[in-house]
């Protein structure tokens, strides 16, 4: 995440946010690593012997379009077909799943512009306005007070923003 944000330019940043659609979501919060999750669903799909595009698709459409697979450490993950012929898996964090926070779209665009202005070294140091730039940025409205902003400096402290818990 850290590269792609900090290639994106703030004339296309507002558009690279688009994409994570206007609702909530699911972010995964625990030690597991990308790849270790990765690993583990590849071996839950192959223990149920599913092991081609074909018999992914298959078994989906015979539970209702999805799948949960459960990993080492507690979290589920839900599978589903992948609009990519070439990618037929597409996975998330289960709807309040262990080890997830339940956010909000709004909240992870403002944490991820702000990540990507600390990256390219524009932020002046003063939380409020920088929020609230970076706000104006994403098309987001502002916040008036930092107490109104708990969650997004949440998510900021775990995509690995240095930000003060003290409001």
């Amino acid at each position: 995440m850290d590269e792609l944000l900090q290639q994106a330019m703030p004339a296309t940043l507002q558009e690279a946010l688009l994409k994570t659609g206007g609702s909530q979501m699911d972010m995964y919060t625990g030690h597991l690593t990308p790849e270790t999750i990765f690993e583990e669903i590849i071996a839950a799909l192959q223990q149920q012997g599913i092991d081609t595009a074909e018999s992914y698709a298959a078994h989906l459409a015979a539970g209702n379009g999805f799948m949960t697979v459960v990993l080492t450490d507690g979290s589920r993950w839900i599978l589903r077909l992948s609009d990519k012929p070439a990618q037929p898996v597409h996975l998330h964090p289960g709807r309040y799943s262990p080890h997830s926070l339940r956010i909000k779209a709004a909240a992870l665009k403002t944490a991820m512009a702000y990540k990507s202005a600390m990256l390219q070294g524009v932020l002046t140091g003063q939380l409020l306005t920088d929020i609230n730039e970076v706000r104006r940025s994403a098309g987001l409205s502002p916040v008036r007070r930092l107490d109104e902003i708990r969650h997004i400096i949440r998510i900021l402290q775990l995509i690995g923003c240095p930000v003060s818990e003290e409001i």
